[in-house]
């Protein structure tokens, strides 16, 4: 066998990349084999969204991704199959008619995530590809002649022309993540940049603010790095009884999770321009303090923030004095998160990190490290912001992967 001629294939990991890596290869005449740890496939797809599966965003930018590699190479495999006909793969060829939402967000009409994944499934099985669920992958070795041999944890074997790993990351586990995907790539010679949980909750240094549980409030939120701000958003806070989520801090908390990096979070409560919070308590008149934080934000923020302020909530803003009213809009305005670390993978909806774009040909994706070796979607490091993000860079790596197979066929 040759990993050149790419007659048999294994993909490891029936997720949202592997399934369309092994349905455009199946197509293409290559012999697939998909195979899933899990007694059934696509367990992250039947959960996104709360079961409605964000499938794509509406529009896309590479500022919507990060990760430590060139943005040439970034540009190169994200734009290689444009998000309009990435669209049309799934209304027109798939069946799954898909609606726009004022978010931006991409849902199917059905608002089932379970029509996007049978769609998948029944691709697959158009395609010829077999898939075998329940088998876990060992150990891998690749031969001096370039093919591969997957053992189970059973002791059965599998060999095949190339191999595609396609497994995700560390998030989720519950959904079969456990990083053994990445524990191949590394025992194949590749490199690891460390992992860390992205677009996950965080964890507030103090019990207090579990009261505060349930209370959303749209702010803009900042992050520092050495005193220079490195990315700011705005979008909506959530308090939960252990920290702070919502999709702004979902988005943001790859600069407090990944490794190496002291940043500090800081909140504009409200939103808006820098500045609003300083013109609105100097030009509030008659009114009282208390009553002008409080048409801004949810009652319950204002009143924890004014009692850290310790600005008193009954003076008239004619008579707040200079110094109050700095200390106040430094809270209000520039306020620094109090974050204590993270929920971790558990609830984390992808991981950072992963095996380097630079390890990897952009145009196919096949490692530079073991020929025959091809890498898509999470595992690679490359993670996109929350709103279907992630969910695009899979399909567009998956299919770029088993178009790369398809023409070696």
């Amino acid at each position: 066998m040759n990993a050149a001629s790419a007659k048999s294939c294994i993909v490891v990991g029936a997720g949202a990349a592997g399934l369309v890596a092994a349905i455009f290869a199946a197509r293409a005449g290559v012999s697939v084999v998909l195979l899933e740890t899990r007694p059934k496939p696509g367990a992250k797809i039947r959960i996104s969204g709360g079961g409605r599966c964000n499938v794509l965003p509406s529009r896309v930018t590479l500022d919507d991704f990060h990760g430590s590699g060139s943005i040439h190479s970034l540009r190169n495999i994200l734009y290689s199959w444009p998000l309009e006909e990435v669209r049309e793969f799934f209304e027109r060829d798939l069946g799954v008619d898909l609606k726009t939402e004022a978010s931006g967000k991409v849902f199917p009409v059905s608002d089932r995530s379970r029509d996007v994944l049978d769609a998948l499934l029944h691709a697959l099985e158009r395609s010829g590809a077999q898939l075998r669920a329940g088998f876990r992958v060992g150990d891998v070795e690749r031969s001096v002649e370039g093919w591969f041999t997957l053992r189970s944890e059973e002791g059965e074997s599998l060999e095949a022309d190339a191999l595609v790993l396609a497994t995700g990351g560390l998030s989720l586990p519950k959904t079969g993540s456990d990083g053994a995907g990445l524990r191949l790539a590394a025992n194949l010679g590749h490199s690891l940049v460390p992992t860390y949980p992205a677009l996950v909750p965080l964890l507030a240094t103090e019990e207090g603010w579990a009261e505060l549980s349930g209370v959303s409030v749209a702010v803009r939120m900042s992050a520092y790095v050495a005193g220079k701000l490195v990315e700011e958003r705005e979008g909506d806070f959530l308090f939960t009884h252990r920290g702070f989520s919502g999709p702004v801090v979902l988005d943001m908390s790859r600069h407090v999770t990944q490794p190496g990096l002291a940043t500090i979070l800081r909140v504009q409560w409200g939103g808006g321009e820098p500045g609003l919070w300083d013109r609105r308590l100097r030009e509030g008149g008659k009114r009282t303090v208390g009553s002008t934080v409080k048409r801004a934000i949810p009652e319950r923020l204002a009143t924890r923030l004014l009692q850290i302020s310790g600005v008193d909530p009954a003076l008239r803003l004619a008579e707040l004095a200079r110094e109050d009213r700095m200390r106040l809009v430094e809270i209000l305005e520039r306020f620094e998160l109090p974050v204590s670390g993270n929920e971790g993978y558990r609830t984390a909806e992808v991981t950072g990190g992963g095996i380097p774009l630079g390890e990897v040909d952009a145009a196919t994706l096949e490692s530079r490290v073991a020929p025959g070796l091809y890498l898509c979607g999470e595992i690679l490091d490359a993670t996109g912001r929350l709103g279907g993000y992630n969910f695009l860079w899979a399909w567009v790596t998956g299919r770029k992967v088993g178009q790369a197979l398809g023409r070696l066929a």
